[in-house]
């Protein structure tokens, strides 16, 4: 009897327990469907082949003809090539079934992906650029050099004139009282940039030191710019009212210190009073990390006197940025964290051998990436695979060149989106829940004692 009772205790302690957690029920399972009702990819494989199989969980497929060269690059033919669009949580996915390219070669390749991720709207290259990992991107890949395709030749500019001071706070009077402000220095009409010496310990002096910000010169991709200048020029006419002892221009180091005695940075200039125009080579060695120019303009003399600026301004040269022969405007790659693999072979499109491509690239490359709008695409590349008398191919609304300045120019398609899966649930009981369960528990058995005690009478 009394086992009973016990045996009796532990059944109803037991079911109190389970369906106390029944009023907290816990999901332990965990989908990944994609909001157009598949699943998301799964087995692909980037090792550049078009597996029909591995690319069965796309959402694209896309059939486009080109009218390639194929008189003069034999064995390329006119015909069907395919795009192949997907994704999964993490990536992004692009197969190129390039059926059309039927040269094997690398010499001179490359492939190109652009995308409008977030439904933007651009007509130049500077509105594309400005929205560039903020709804654009482009995936640029030198295949001949298996890494990301350069953004310059490695060929020279000439020399470019017409750069200035940017702005008055780039130009700060030490000794002196000046005249102007710094457009002043621009050669142009009156009136000059002038600056009247001072008296200090005996001597008159004046002092101009300058910190010019390279980078303000380019509109677009400014440090990239900044960084492959590899001549400047430091042009200036200047007189003075009257003849004075020295006058010297001192290049800074590039660690934004000065010596005015470094013969190696100190250059005689102007001392009297008709106009001259001089010239003198700043190595870019001295420009600072922040691509900043730094120099000085020191005058003394022993009576009082004035230098005139008719102009102070600047000339360039810099690597021509690497257009492929005018293929594209900007080569610009604001991807670099990417998969991609290549192969040359027969697939399930086409019986011959032909250039594949497969990429992934990570969904954090691609910043506001918003599935639910349509996703602009253009592709285009060259290797030697190309449109007649053109050096590149493309797939976009307009193939004359690549535009990917314009979002009109995209080619848009539905990705309809991929949800992420629940994290693994906790299955254990929170803590907060037990004094309620062993209340609960406490009161079921109570009472069940009450009743066994009750039957016993």
């Amino acid at each position: 009897m009394v086992n009973q009772k016990f045996k009796t205790l532990l059944l109803l302690f037991s079911l109190t327990f389970l369906s106390s957690l029944s009023m907290f029920s816990v999901n332990l399972s965990a989908q990944v469907p994609k909001s157009s009702g598949s699943a998301p990819m799964e087995d692909i494989v980037v090792d550049g082949v078009i597996n029909e199989a591995e690319w069965s969980d796309r959402d694209w497929k896309v059939k486009f003809y080109l009218n390639i060269d194929d008189t003069f690059n034999p064995p390329d033919k006119d015909g069907f090539n395919y795009m192949y669009l997907g994704e999964d949580v993490t990536n992004f996915y692009v197969g190129l079934d390039l059926c059309s390219d039927q040269t094997g070669g690398t010499t001179d390749e490359w492939v190109g992906v652009w995308m409008n991720v977030n439904n933007k709207t651009f007509d130049d290259v500077t509105s594309w650029a400005s929205y560039l990992n903020n709804g654009t991107e482009s995936l640029l890949h030198d295949v001949e050099n298996d890494d990301v395709f350069p953004f310059f030749r490695n060929q020279y500019t000439g020399l470019y004139g017409g750069y200035d001071v940017n702005n008055d706070g780039e130009y700060n009077a030490i000794y002196g009282t000046t005249q102007g402000n710094y457009a002043h220095f621009d050669w142009g009409p009156v009136p000059y940039f002038n600056i009247t010496s001072s008296l200090s310990a005996g001597d008159h002096l004046t002092q101009l030191d300058f910190s010019v910000d390279i980078k303000e010169w380019f509109p677009l991709f400014p440090e990239l710019f900044a960084d492959a200048v590899n001549e400047v020029k430091l042009e200036l006419k200047t007189r003075m009212n009257t003849t004075i002892s020295d006058h010297k221009l001192v290049f800074w180091y590039n660690d934004g210190t000065m010596d005015s005695n470094d013969p190696l940075q100190t250059r005689s200039i102007n001392t009297g009073t008709s106009l001259l125009a001089e010239s003198f080579d700043y190595g870019p060695a001295n420009l600072s990390s922040k691509y900043v120019m730094k120099f000085s303009i020191i005058g003394n003399n022993s009576a009082p006197f004035m230098t005139q600026f008719e102009y102070l301004e600047f000339t360039i040269r810099y690597n021509y940025t690497n257009t492929f022969n005018g293929a594209m405007l900007s080569p610009y790659s604001s991807i670099s964290n990417y998969n991609i693999e290549w192969s040359f072979g027969p697939s399930a499109n086409n019986a011959s051998d032909h250039r594949m491509f497969e990429m992934s690239i990570p969904k954090t490359e691609l910043e506001h990436y918003n599935a639910s709008e349509e996703i602009g695409i253009i592709v285009g590349g060259y290797g030697t695979m190309s449109f007649p008398n053109e050096v590149f191919w493309v797939y976009s609304e307009f193939n004359q060149s690549i535009r990917q300045q314009q979002n009109e120019n995209y080619i848009y398609y539905d990705m309809f989106g991929c949800i992420a899966p629940l994290p693994p649930q906790n299955p254990f009981i929170p803590g907060y829940y037990l004094p309620i369960i062993i209340a609960l528990t406490t009161i079921s058995t109570i009472s069940l004692i009450k009743k066994q005690k009750y039957k016993l009478k």
